[in-house]
């Protein structure tokens, strides 16, 4: 019952901070009783799945995918292989959000499919599906790891039953969010936040990570002159929630306020704070063991070296952005930002030409 209610005051939308606050300790006090004063064995899979709703506010979210672990391990223990399903894609989306390793990631996924699908769970398989989809674009774009499969009986038919539609639409709307903002695809991801956004009971925790994701692209647009009047508002909008996240959350949430101010100071033009947020958005990431947006916010920092005539300090960014990306798994990041040191060696020779032949 304290954990239900816990619930309900950390993921409802409209409810403020102070409501997560009071709820995470109702949560704790929960767990403390079914802990001391129960035997719940055959429960654990159960409340380790429902307390993972109310973890992914305060708790580093590479916890919350090792409680989901645990819990998916409770489930099996137990026969309850219902809630040990949920808990093996609690499992797996909660690693997406930490950056853990993609190829490892990916491994994980597919024994759990192979699981679940001896076991003709078609729900919990049909959002582990969603899920590897992320994992393989975000490896390759799904050149070398998508399934082969997805067209066939059983994948045909989840992707078909409207039900499924219906209870997977935020999820697909998130990770569409996901996909296109890492692949480059900016409109499409601006058009995916804002369909999440505009959904009246998506998830708290969806809407956050959304707003990040959301907040960041419209920076980009921005500068290409699109939905000029709508991306002003987003970033004061991600900004203000990130910024009551933190204050739940440093280890989750501190470096994507970091970068959304770096972004916002760079956009200005005010070149010394953008370069001291962007510093402390690499190393936030770095302190939280978030490779992918430590890896994001050095690739941040060398286009806004680059944009400021500063090459040399945007290669270093550069490189320090491919490294992080190869630790991710992410071979489509590492190509990526490749090319980019590619195209600034070019213009690097270019200027030395010029000067040469001015000489």
């Amino acid at each position: 019952g304290l954990v239900g209610i816990s619930i309900v005051l950390c993921n409802v939308t409209a409810l403020p901070k102070e409501c997560v606050q009071v709820g995470y300790k109702i949560g704790a006090l929960g767990m403390a009783m079914l802990q001391s004063h129960f035997e719940y064995s055959e429960l654990k899979s159960r409340v380790n799945h429902t307390y993972s709703y109310v973890l992914q506010h305060s708790d580093p979210v590479q916890k919350c995918a090792e409680r989901a672990r645990k819990g998916y391990g409770f489930g099996i223990t137990s026969g309850d292989t219902v809630f040990a399903f949920l808990n093996a894609n609690g499992e797996i989306r909660y690693s997406i959000l930490a950056g853990a390793n993609l190829p490892d990631l990916l491994c994980e996924a597919d024994k759990y499919l192979a699981i679940i699908g001896d076991h003709g769970n078609t729900l919990s398989r049909s959002y582990m599906l969603v899920y590897r989809e992320t994992i393989s674009a975000l490896i390759d774009n799904g050149e070398n790891t998508s399934l082969t499969t997805t067209t066939e009986n059983g994948e045909k038919e989840a992707a078909n039953d409207a039900i499924y539609l219906d209870r997977q639409s935020e999820t697909l709307s998130f990770h569409k969010v996901l996909q296109s903002f890492w692949l480059g695809y900016h409109d499409r991801c601006y058009h995916y936040s804002e369909k999440l956004l505009e959904t009246k009971d998506s998830g708290k925790h969806h809407r956050l990570v959304t707003l990040f994701y959301h907040g960041l692209n419209s920076f980009v647009l921005l500068r290409k002159g699109k939905f000029t009047k709508r991306c002003a508002q987003v970033y004061k909008i991600a900004h203000s929630a990130l910024k009551e996240a933190e204050e739940l959350s440093r280890w989750n949430y501190r470096n994507k306020v970091n970068l959304l101010e770096a972004e916002k100071y760079s956009f200005q033009g005010y070149n010394k704070e953008a370069r001291n947020s962007y510093g402390a958005a690499i190393m936030s990431a770095r302190s939280s063991k978030f490779f992918h947006e430590q890896g994001l916010a050095c690739e941040l920092a060398a286009f806004h070296c680059q944009r400021n005539g500063d090459l040399e300090q945007a290669r270093k960014f550069f490189d320090q952005a491919r490294t992080c990306y190869k630790k991710w798994g992410s071979s489509v990041k590492v190509e990526s930002i490749s090319n980019e040191i590619d195209q600034l060696s070019f213009s690097e020779s270019a200027a030395v030409e010029v000067q040469i032949g001015t000489a």
